[in-house]
């Protein structure tokens, strides 16, 4: 009895191990790589389409969370999170759902190059936050494995992975639009018009010549947002943007005619004294901050000093309930000839962020929407040539800054269970849930269309 003890516990302990790389037998496991913003709607969907009164688990980056598939409300530690897997029943089978919300050209590569991807090594039951896979030097916290499809808010003709690039050859993709990804540009606290300036009713504005100049140059005066250049002369307001895998990166800088290769110059703070609340990291003050650095991108291509950026909207999008010390809004940088700190703008007295990010990832944690974020850390949303960011100015063509939501599929490869998962996902998107995290249908009630990204809207 002894011996037998012994060797159940010690084949229970190998299926534990198991467990972490290797589903239960039966179980069909589904890999995705998206776009942050497809992130809301793509989770959302899952929970809703897995079998109506069933129970699912999920673990990802922002914990465990459980529930039961059909309609209802899908809990934010799923929604929010880049990186998780979902356990759960799909028309009686048994699935797990691995997600990789790595960015829209890390999608199109993924599923068009048939390139390893990484995804977090979970099964979906497992308790509290796992470890981000693209950055863990652990490689029991990760699994490599191929995408079976994918979502982007890019169109695979305006991504470098479209033919052969860099040695690789990338194969046409189905693409079917599920939605529209708004993008908005949003200011900083005490920029004008935020509740924590002096001049809160201000309507702030960013035009596409104004934010090519911010972008290119990385820094400018306040006074070409107010037009008062004897108050706001001296006041700097400083580039923030995503990095080279963000569909809203490309979708930014080809709205505002930069194109996707031009170079340019966006910084990165070093935050102390934030605070996390429900999930939502906001407030603190930026001591000092410097053009992002050289990096290679993974999977992509490399960097230049300051052309990088955040990894995610939600990041990005605390750094726009930040304060700017001193430091940083006069530009300190170290001169190596000197020996000693010099400053950019050494008369600057007072700076701030403009970044850009949809409405799902603004409302809660740059406007406050929720409540979590207190007055004096929010930001505000600044109008785009002139015109506010809404639904009904997005469907009518007035507002431009808009991005598609897309499923990614390969031309051939896809069967079965998966094949039948992927079009579910996308009717239940398409159909239902594009709205969550601030999205739009793509009706009857648009009244227009573009066939690139950043190209001319036009009348359906």
């Amino acid at each position: 009895m002894k011996t037998k003890r012994f060797t159940i516990l010690k084949l229970a302990g190998w299926v534990l191990i198991a467990g972490l790389a290797f589903p239960a037998s039966g179980q069909t496991i589904i890999r995705i790589v998206a776009s942050n913003g497809d992130r809301t709607a793509t989770q959302t969907a899952i929970a809703h389409i897995l079998d109506a009164g069933t129970p699912w688990k999920y673990q990802g980056l922002s914990g465990d969370v459980s529930g039961t598939g059909g309609p209802g409300t899908v809990s934010a530690t799923a929604t929010g999170s880049n990186f998780g897997a979902w356990n759960g029943t799909y028309n009686g089978q048994a699935v797990i759902i691995k997600t990789s919300f790595a960015g829209a050209l890390a999608g199109i590569a993924a599923v068009s190059g048939n390139i390893d991807q990484r995804f977090v090594a979970t099964d979906g039951t497992g308790t509290g936050a796992v470890a981000n896979p693209l950055t863990s030097t652990n490689p029991a916290e990760y699994e490599v494995a191929k995408a079976d499809f994918g979502f982007s808010t890019n169109f695979q003709s305006t991504s470098p992975f479209n033919g052969v690039f860099e040695g690789v050859t990338y194969s046409p993709l189905i693409e079917e639009v599920v939605g529209i990804s708004p993008l908005g540009f949003y200011a900083s606290p005490g920029f004008p018009g935020s509740p924590s300036s002096s001049s809160p009713t201000f309507q702030p504005n960013i035009t596409t010549q104004l934010a090519r100049q911010l972008y290119t140059q990385g820094a400018v005066s306040l006074a070409l947002f107010t037009g008062d250049w004897t108050n706001d002369k001296q006041k700097i307001v400083y580039a923030i943007g995503r990095n080279t895998d963000a569909g809203q990166r490309f979708g930014a800088y080809t709205e505002i005619g930069l194109g996707t290769t031009t170079q340019v110059r966006v910084w990165l703070p070093s935050v102390s004294g934030a605070t996390t609340a429900s999930g939502i990291t906001y407030g603190g003050t930026v001591g000092s901050h410097q053009l992002w650095p050289v990096a290679t991108q993974p999977g992509t291509f490399a960097v230049p000093l300051g052309s990088g950026g955040y990894n995610s909207g939600a990041n990005l999008a605390a750094v726009l309930t930040v304060t700017l010390g001193a430091n940083a809004y006069k530009g300190q940088y170290f001169d190596a000839d000197l020996g000693q700190n010099q400053f950019l703008y050494p008369n600057a007295t007072a700076g701030y962020y403009i970044g850009y990010v949809t409405p799902g990832d603004a409302n809660n944690r740059v406007l406050g929407a929720n409540g979590v974020v207190p007055e004096a850390s929010r930001g505000v949303s600044l109008r785009f040539n002139g015109v506010a960011l809404t639904n009904e100015n997005v469907k009518n063509g007035t507002y431009t800054a808009w991005l598609y939501n897309r499923i990614l599929k390969p031309q051939s490869g896809l069967s079965g269970v998966k094949l039948t998962f992927a079009d579910a996902l996308r009717d239940q998107i398409k159909t239902v849930d594009a709205p969550s995290g601030g999205g739009l249908f793509d009706d009857n009630s648009v009244f227009v269309k573009r066939s690139t990204d950043g190209g001319d809207v036009v009348p359906k």
